[in-house]
């Protein structure tokens, strides 16, 4: 019953999109289609910007939807097709940033081309046809139903360590990637420390650290001290609860030496949920944990700019923090289980990175306060670059431009 409503609904999108094509007749513009939410992500409106300044740009159009996997989901997710459909039909590009039935599943037009630049580029954890026939993708025959990722011309990859991995993911020889990095890069580089040059740090770091501390005060430094901020931000565990309790009662529980309170008024531990995560609840003032702050309001790539320390596990985050220079530590406590339901493509336990990874939540607290005990911190921050490169071969400005100028000659070439 399930696989005949799949096919039905494949065949009446199919001659949906068959329509609406006979119905437009200018297809010179771009859509640039978020398939994460069902709000444009900052990357698509980054991008968007880029393209509508370059002289003589096309119309260029901005969508958002997500298909979510259940039945209602997908019920309402058609509510929004009709608007996909119809701006796909007139688009000489079309560039998504995650599967889009709208764009895989009918025939595409003679002469479009449709890039994919993947919302998660950094490839940690297996994802789409890696985890097919697992409790974390879809079964192959639904995958074959829903035409995953067919369709696509160019799919963006951070560096050649990546690229196998992306080949699984989307079946697509080597010759459909291309080394080029979304807008986000830019926004993370203009996050990044610059200790040997602090006069040029970023407005935009400093405007992060006023938000953060306007909407934290607690945050704020008091007499001279403040708290070491440690952001974690775990990856999604497809229903499960992440292990925040633990990491809190860790820092909690650790022991710190006189120096380091002699640095640091204690530590304040931000919870960043996965956007599908929900959130969890403020922990209680305890031990060395002076507050437990879940937030949702403020980009993660924010964050980079405060944080001292970042815990994450086998999110993209791994390398964008790596990236970004803040001191990161790896809370892998459910690896054994992670490898069986889904799989990983990279273990940070392998990395240059690797003896910062942790199962134990005491260990890792004891580390955390062993390096940052004294200033400056005890934290290899060469391994930490070395990894950030491995995963990422591109520059830290300049990508919004570059992808801009690539996506504008594509639509150049189709007419």
């Amino acid at each position: 019953m399930k696989e005949f409503a799949l096919r039905l609904a494949v065949l009446l999108l199919r001659g949906l999109a068959a329509l609406t094509g006979l119905c437009v007749k200018k297809r010179d513009g771009i859509v640039l289609i978020s398939c994460q939410s069902d709000e444009p992500s900052q990357d698509m409106l980054d991008l968007a910007a880029a393209i509508g300044a370059r002289p003589g740009s096309p119309s260029v159009y901005v969508l958002a939807g997500r298909m979510r996997r259940s039945f209602g989901g997908a019920v309402r997710f058609f509510g929004r097709l009709n608007k996909m459909l119809r701006a796909i039909a007139g688009a000489a590009v079309v560039v998504i940033d995650a599967y889009c039935p709208a764009v895989s599943i009918p025939k595409k037009r003679s002469g479009q081309k449709v890039v994919q630049i993947w919302h998660a580029p950094e490839a940690i954890k297996k994802f789409s046809r890696q985890v097919l026939d697992t409790p974390a993708g879809y079964e192959s025959g639904t995958a074959g139903i829903l035409c995953m990722h067919r369709n696509y011309d160019y799919i963006l990859c951070p560096s050649d360590a990546t690229r196998p991995f992306f080949e699984e993911a989307f079946g697509y020889p080597e010759s459909a990637f291309v080394k080029l990095g979304q807008p986000s890069l830019d926004r993370i580089g203009r996050m990044k420390r610059r200790a040997e040059t602090p006069e040029k740090e970023s407005e935009e770091r400093g405007a992060a650290r006023e938000t953060i501390f306007k909407e934290y005060p607690e945050l704020v430094p008091k007499e001279g001290k403040r708290a070491l901020i440690v952001v974690y931000a775990p990856t999604f565990r497809d229903g499960a609860a992440v292990d925040a309790a633990g990491l809190v009662r860790a820092l909690a529980q650790a022991k710190a030496g006189e120096s380091f309170s002699d640095l640091w008024s204690g530590v304040a531990l931000v919870l960043k949920p996965h956007p599908h995560d929900s959130v969890r609840p403020n922990a209680a003032r305890q031990g060395n944990v002076q507050e437990m702050i879940a937030d949702r309001s403020i980009a993660l790539i924010d964050w980079y700019a405060v944080a001292d320390v970042i815990v994450t596990d086998y999110s993209g985050v791994a390398v964008d923090a790596a990236v970004a220079g803040v001191a990161s530590y790896y809370y892998i406590y459910d690896i054994n289980e992670y490898k069986a339901k889904r799989g990983i493509n990279v273990d940070l336990r392998d990395e240059a990175v690797g003896e910062y990874a942790y199962t134990d939540a005491d260990e890792l607290a004891a580390r955390v306060f062993r390096d940052f005990e004294k200033g400056p911190p005890a934290y290899d921050y060469e391994a930490l670059d070395s990894f950030a490169r491995k995963y990422l071969e591109l520059p830290l400005s300049g990508n919004t431009e570059r992808l801009a100028a690539f996506i504008s000659d594509l639509s150049e070439k189709t007419h």
